[in-house]
């Protein structure tokens, strides 16, 4: 269960960074049920202290350099969807992505309008989520405990026929065991996130185009050491063509947190650096209905406390089946 969280979180962080481009790229099928099931292999590699794994279980100190520790890991992901042919609205469900890189289980309805624009809306829930009661302890093994979050979500695409997006999200975190709340109240993990993100998809052609982006998020979080304030810059790229698909999203951004943190008596300032990329063939085998794609990550989390500063690499292959 944990391998499969590592995977589907950068899974989501790279079908987050490509999601818009997919919605406008070749054409679903236009009425009736449909959907996606993928499947495949990955390989991640990482210094994030934070990650819930069995080599990063024990810690010997909060000042050492980060272990690299790796594995070869499962993935899978799915979608489902059923579209009204008169209206075009539709309704789908599956493991969509967010853009904490994390997936989650979402139901959702679109309604299209007159002028190209889409009104997207869907509730959600986070899969297989765990993170450690107390990260913070040396010298002894670390146990995991359940993290919920769940939420709602709005995206309102190609803005009254427009070239803008923008979505904004609101979930509920609660970690059921924090040990580190319970050590330190400014540590405390349960609170609310709200996260906008305003889009443009600028056309260099019928098959190639640029998404700068910006995104805000705020976390109200009930620790002030771990509420923060986040900005984000990205750029990604997408190409179509009846052989392939490829899109790239590069994005830096930066947390600043609201208060200091009591194991390391500073205020906690984080600087995000993510590369992600993916890279689709359809008709695989001949076959219509059959995809492959490759995907390789990059994320670098430089933080002003060493203990937090982390990179993870990841790469994998899957092949999907539409229907």
């Amino acid at each position: 269960m944990r391998n499969l969280t590592i995977a589907l979180t950068f899974l989501g962080a790279l079908f987050f960074s490509c999601a818009a481009a997919v919605a406008d790229g070749p054409a679903e099928k236009s009425n009736g049920f449909s959907g996606r099931v993928s499947a495949g292999a990955g390989y991640m590699t990482s210094t994030d202290q934070l990650k819930t794994t069995d080599e990063n279980r024990r810690i010997d100190s909060l000042s050492g350099d980060a272990q690299r520790y790796d594995r070869f890991i499962p993935m899978a992901l799915f979608n489902l969807r059923y579209t009204f042919a008169e209206s075009g609205r539709r309704v789908y469900f599956g493991t969509a992505p967010e853009a904490s890189g994390r997936p989650r289980l979402s139901l959702g309805f679109v309604q299209p309008f007159s002028d190209g624009s889409r009104l997207d809306l869907s509730v959600f829930t986070q899969l297989f989520s765990e993170v450690w009661r107390d990260p913070y302890l040396t010298d002894v093994r670390r146990k995991e405990t359940r993290q919920y979050r769940y939420g709602a979500r709005i995206a309102y695409r190609q803005m009254l026929g427009s070239k803008f997006n923008l979505s904004y999200a609101f979930s509920r975190v609660d970690v059921n065991v924090d040990d580190i709340g319970d050590r330190f109240s400014e540590l405390k993990r349960d609170g609310y996130f709200h996260r906008a993100i305003l889009e443009y998809d600028l056309r260099l052609g019928q098959t190639l185009s640029l998404r700068p982006d910006f995104e805000l998020s705020v976390a109200d979080i009930d620790g002030q050491a771990n509420a923060y304030t986040g900005y984000r810059f990205g750029l990604g790229l997408r190409k179509f063509s009846k052989s392939y698909q490829l899109m790239l999203k590069a994005a830096v951004g930066r947390n600043d947190y609201d208060d200091e943190h009591p194991i390391f008596s500073k205020t906690r300032d984080d600087t995000n650096y993510s590369v992600f990329g993916t890279f689709t063939r359809p008709n695989l085998f001949g076959i219509d209905y059959l995809s492959g794609t490759l995907i390789a990550g990059y994320r670098f989390r430089d933080s002003n406390i060493n203990f937090l500063n982390a990179q993870t690499l990841f790469s994998g292959a899957m092949i999907g089946v539409e229907f």
